[in-house]
C-alpha cells in the first residue's frame, strides 16, 4: 500500500505535468524545440520572399496597363443612360460578339488557347454568353460599345 507522502508525491508530479501540458507543446529538449523553431523560421522566410518577389511582378504589370486592374461597376444607370459592363479577364474585344436583335442584346465570347511545350500540348476553351432584354425606354438604334481597359462596356442611352 502506497503512504500518504508517495501519494501526494505523485499526485503532485502528475498535476504539475498536466499544469505544463496545458502551455502548449512544452518540451524538456529546448535545442530540439530551437533546432524544430529555426527550420519553421527559414521555411516561413523562404515562402515571405517568393510573396514578395510574386508582389513585385504584379506590381509591375500593374503598372504597365493600369486601367486593366481598375475595378469598376458591372451595372450603372444613370439620369440619360444604362451603362453594362463585361470583365474581359485578359480576353481580346475581338473574341466578343454583340447582337441586338428582337428588343434583346446578346452578348457571346468564346475564348480558345493553345499552347506546345516540351512537356506535350495543352488546349483550353472558355465560354461565355449573356441575354437580356433591352429595357423599354432605351433607344435601340443608339446603342453603342466600346472596350475600357479590361471592360467590354455596352452603353444604352435612354430615349
Amino acid at each position: 500500500m502506497l503512504g500518504k507522502k508517495s501519494l501526494l508525491s505523485m499526485i503532485t508530479v502528475f498535476g504539475l505535468v498536466s499544469s505544463l501540458g496545458a502551455f502548449g507543446n512544452f518540451t524538456l529538449d529546448l535545442n530540439e524545440e530551437l533546432d524544430h523553431n529555426a527550420k519553421l523560421i527559414e521555411k516561413h522566410k523562404k515562402t515571405i520572399e517568393m510573396l514578395e518577389k510574386r508582389n513585385k511582378f504584379l506590381q509591375a504589370e500593374k503598372a504597365k496597363n493600369p486601367k486593366l486592374y481598375q475595378k469598376k461597376a458591372l451595372y450603372e444607370e444613370t439620369d440619360s443612360e444604362y451603362i453594362h459592363r463585361v470583365k474581359l479577364n485578359g480576353a481580346e474585344a475581338k473574341n466578343v460578339s454583340f447582337v441586338i436583335k428582337d428588343h434583346r442584346l446578346s452578348i457571346e465570347m468564346n475564348i480558345k488557347t493553345e499552347q506546345k511545350s516540351d512537356q506535350g500540348y495543352f488546349a483550353s476553351s472558355q465560354y461565355f454568353f449573356q441575354s437580356y432584354s433591352i429595357p423599354e425606354n432605351v433607344n435601340e438604334s443608339k446603342i453603342r460599345h466600346e472596350v475600357d481597359g479590361d471592360y467590354f462596356v455596352i452603353v444604352m442611352p435612354k430615349k
